[in-house]
C-alpha cells in the first residue's frame, strides 16, 4: 500500500494538506498517511503523531519559549517517520520545522517534497541554497516563484494556490449571510485578529477600539472571527471592556465571515489572500514586539506585508504597521473605503485578475510528480 508522510503545523496548512489528501485518495484509493496535522487532516485518515498546535508559534519570543518542546517533538517525529518508511514525504508550509525533517528524510533515501515555499522573495533569500539541499522538489503556490529557484537548480512545479480553487470566483454574499443567520441590513465588518496567540493578544484590543470608533459614525454589524475555542475565550474577555452593541464572535467559519462582510479588518497573513479572493476591501495590520519588528525591517527585501500587494506588486490595500497602527488611523481608513465606491470597483477588478492567475488543478499537478515513487 502506498504510504505518504505529510506534516502541517497550523490551521491554514491543515486545511491545504487535508484537501490534498482528499484528492490523492480519489486518485489512488489505497494511499495511507502518517505524520502530523490537525482536525481536517485527521478526517482523511491521518493519525497525527502529536498535537500539531505546538507548531503554531510565531515570532522570536514565542519560538524561544517553546524551543525545547519543538526540538524534542521534531526528533521523535523523525525517528517515527523513518520507522514507518513512507514512499514520499510532503512538508506543508511550516518551513523552520519541516526543512529539518525533509533533510533527514532525504538522508534516509525517502523522496522529499515541499508544498508552499517560504517567502524567500520577501526576506532571508539565502534559504534557497538550503532548500536545494533538503528537498527533491518544491511545489510553488505563486507564479513568480519557480524563476527564483532556477539559480540553485531546484526542481519546481507551479501548482497554484488551493485557496483559488476552494473559493468561488463569484462568492454569494447572501448564502454566506444566511449560513451565519445575519438578518441585519447594516454594514457588515469582519474582524480577523489572526490565529496565533500573539496575534490575538496584540491586535484584538486595537481592532475592538477601532470598531467602537467606526460605530460612532456608521451603523455596523461587527463579525469577529475566532480560529479556536481558546481564541474565542480571549476575544470574549477583551470585549468585556468595550461597549459595542452590534457584534458577534464566530468560532471557525472564517470564509463565511469574510464572504458576509462589506469590509474586513485583519492581521497580515494568509487571510489577506483569502479576503482578496472573496473580492472584499480590507485594511491590514501588523504588530509585534519592538525587537522582532527591528529584525524584520533589517532583513525584509520588499516593502509590502500583505499578499495582495506583494503578488500585484503595488499597494492596492492599505497596510498599517507597528507605530503607524492605531484605532484612530484604522477607523478613519475604514470609513474612507466604505464611502469610496470607485475604489471598491477597481479593487474587485484587480482581485479578479489575481484569482485567475492563482487557480490551477493543484492536487493533480502534485500527484503527477509523486506518483512514480508510490
Amino acid at each position: 500500500m502506498p504510504k505518504i508522510a505529510i506534516v502541517s503545523g497550523e490551521p491554514s496548512g491543515d486545511l491545504i494538506a487535508s484537501e490534498l489528501m482528499r484528492d490523492l485518495i480519489k486518485l489512488n484509493k489505497n494511499i495511507s498517511f502518517v505524520g502530523v496535522g490537525g482536525p481536517s487532516m485527521k478526517r482523511y485518515g491521518l493519525n497525527s503523531f502529536f498535537d500539531y498546535s505546538i507548531l503554531s508559534v510565531m515570532g522570536l519570543v514565542d519560538v524561544l519559549k517553546n524551543i525545547k518542546t519543538l526540538f524534542i517533538s521534531r526528533k521523535k517525529l523523525v525517528s517515527y517517520l523513518i520507522k514507518e518508511k513512507p514512499d514520499v514525504f510532503i512538508g506543508v508550509d511550516a518551513p523552520d520545522f519541516n526543512f529539518y525533517i525533509e533533510r533527514k528524510m532525504k538522508e534516509n533515501r525517502i523522496r522529499t517534497f515541499h508544498l508552499i515555499s517560504p517567502s524567500v522573495w520577501a526576506w532571508r533569500k539565502n534559504r534557497i541554497y538550503y532548500m536545494k539541499k533538503v528537498m527533491h522538489h518544491l511545489f510553488c503556490a505563486f507564479p513568480h516563484e519557480p524563476e527564483i529557484f532556477k539559480k540553485v537548480k531546484l526542481p519546481t512545479t507551479y501548482v497554484g494556490h488551493s485557496l483559488a480553487s476552494r473559493i468561488p470566483f463569484k462568492p454569494n454574499i447572501t448564502i454566506a449571510r444566511n449560513k451565519l443567520k445575519i438578518r441585519s441590513k447594516n454594514i457588515v465588518i469582519a474582524i480577523l485578529p489572526g490565529s496565533r496567540r500573539h496575534e490575538v493578544e496584540k491586535l484584538s484590543e486595537i481592532f475592538l477600539r477601532t470598531a467602537v470608533l467606526i460605530a460612532e459614525k456608521k451603523e455596523c454589524l461587527f463579525l469577529i472571527s475566532a480560529s479556536s475555542q481558546e481564541n474565542y475565550l480571549k476575544i470574549k474577555q477583551f470585549i468585556k471592556n468595550y461597549r459595542i452593541e452590534n457584534f458577534r464572535i464566530v468560532i471557525g467559519h472564517s470564509h463565511d465571515v469574510i464572504s458576509s462582510a462589506d469590509l474586513v479588518i485583519l492581521a497580515s497573513g494568509t487571510a489577506t489572500l483569502e479576503t482578496a479572493l472573496f473580492k472584499k476591501p480590507m485594511v491590514v495590520a501588523y504588530k509585534s514586539s519592538w525587537i522582532e519588528f527591528a529584525i524584520y525591517k533589517m532583513v525584509r527585501l520588499i516593502k509590502f506585508i500583505s499578499l495582495p500587494n506583494i503578488l500585484l506588486n503595488r499597494e492596492i490595500v492599505p497596510e498599517f504597521l507597528q507605530d503607524n497602527l492605531s484605532p484612530e488611523i484604522l477607523s478613519q481608513k475604514v470609513i474612507e473605503i466604505l464611502d469610496d465606491k470607485k475604489y471598491q470597483l477597481n479593487l474587485k477588478k484587480d482581485f479578479n485578475l489575481l484569482h485567475k492567475s492563482l487557480k490551477r488543478n493543484t492536487s493533480q499537478l502534485i500527484f503527477d510528480q509523486i506518483k512514480k515513487y508510490l
